[in-house]
Formats: C-alpha cells, structure tokens, sequence
C-alpha cells in the first residue's frame, strides 16, 4: 500500500480559531502516515510531487492570507490541475477566499485571488459575521447525503457563481453570503469553507468520507465513540430555529 502523505502549508499562520485542530485530528486518525508542514517560505511538497494523499491549509489573519496568496500564485495552474485529477485538497476558514477570483479590502483595494472558482470576496471589517450551519454535503452523485455541522466568524461575505459547486447546502445558516444556502466550494474532491470547528473534529461522517478518498478505509477514526456521540447532538441542536441567529 502506497504511503499515505499528507501536506499541511503554512502551519505557522493556519492556526486561526483553533483550525490547526484539522491537522492534530487528522495526525490521530493516522498514526502511521507522513506530515509534511511546508513552512511560509519554503517551497510547496505540492509543487513537484504526485504522491499526496491530502493538502491541507486553515485560517489565516488578513495580512498572512495576502502574503499567502502571493506565495502560492505561481502554482495557481499546480493546484488547478491536482483538483482536476481528483487530488483530496481541504482549504478550510478563511483559506477558501485564496480560491477565488480576487479579495477586495475595506479600502476598495483588489487583492488577486486563485482564481479556481468565479468567487469574490468584499472584506468588511470591523463588521463580524457569525453563526453557525446546519448542511447536506453530497459525496457523489447519487450517494447518501452527510450532514455537515460549523461555525462561522469571518469579517467577509462573497458573491459570486457557486451554486453548482458549493461544499454543502444549507438548512440552517448562511452561506457564501448572508442571503445565500450555499456554503463553500468544491471542485471533485478539491473543498473549501468558511467553517470551523475545527471541522473534521466536529464532523466525523464527514472525515470518514474524506479519509476513505485518502485511500485509508481502513484508518479508524481517533475518539470514534465520543466524537459521533457529539457529533448527533450538535446536528439535533442545531436543526432547532433560530439556532443561527
């Protein structure tokens, strides 16, 4: 069995409302595996290499997510083509705006984005955003749907055409704006969101499916019993109305 590789980028910087929590759960979940932290400066294990079982980046502050953007700008068509080769890549916080086309700052200023999905995103700092959601992430075409529990905190909200490409639909919460069910995005196995939690912690039907497409069916999930215990309630408190106010 290959080697299963995982690259965190950044870890220095995405560690934003606890988001480095992905990575510490995803190391329990794989005691055996290799973790790569590509530090900021250092050249991405992404850029050259084919045999990543996930990349991975988590929130950021407003001045490293730029700095962030201009580092990973010339792997723009890398990252393009490992999403279109069904690559796992997880890009969670405020990590999805660099997927987009451009991050336009409270002075009007246009920060170029990714641009791996018709998306901009308008900082509105001071003002803050925050909530939480209650989603159907739908594996595949035709597979049973999985509820995706988060929380939101963010100074942004986002237009753009992500209606055919969203992470999950919403029943409870708001999603790429205020006046939108559609959370996130995803491109094959390629998913960025503005959930935290952390959200494979909190989510873990959802780590299951994205550990599975790893090639690690066989990998238990670390804290199984407690983490679905809560996992079930969170889903239940969340479905109640008004929850997201």
């Amino acid at each position: 069995m290959a080697q299963t590789t995982v690259e965190i980028l950044y870890p220095e910087f995405g560690n934003q409302a606890g988001d480095n929590g992905n990575a510490m759960y995803l190391r329990a979940c794989l005691p055996h595996a290799t973790f790569i932290e590509t530090a900021f400066g250092e050249v991405p294990a992404f850029a050259t290499r084919d045999d990543l079982s996930l990349v991975l980046l988590c929130g950021m502050t407003e001045r490293q997510q730029e700095r962030v953007l201009e580092a990973l700008m010339p792997y723009r068509d890398r990252l393009a083509e490992l999403a279109d080769a069904g690559v796992p890549m997880l890009f969670t916080g405020n990590a999805v705006e660099l997927l987009g086309n451009m991050i336009i700052t409270p002075e009007g200023r246009g920060i170029t984005g990714l641009g791996l999905f018709d998306i901009v995103t308008h900082q509105l700092t001071p003002q803050r955003f925050t909530g939480v959601g209650l989603g159907t992430f739908e594996p595949a075409p035709g597979a049973d749907p999985i509820d995706i529990v988060g929380f939101k905190m963010q100074f942004t909200q986002a237009e753009g055409k992500n209606e055919k490409c969203p992470f999950c639909v919403l029943k409870q919460g708001f999603g790429i704006n205020k006046k939108s069910a559609y959370e996130g995005v995803r491109r094959k196995n390629l998913i960025g969101t503005w959930f935290l939690g952390p959200l494979l912690t909190i989510n873990p039907p959802f780590t299951r499916w994205l550990l599975d497409t790893m090639g690690e069916a066989d990998a238990p999930l670390a804290f199984e019993g407690v983490s679905m215990r809560s996992y079930s309630q969170r889903v239940k408190d969340f479905a109640t109305p008004g929850m997201d106010v």
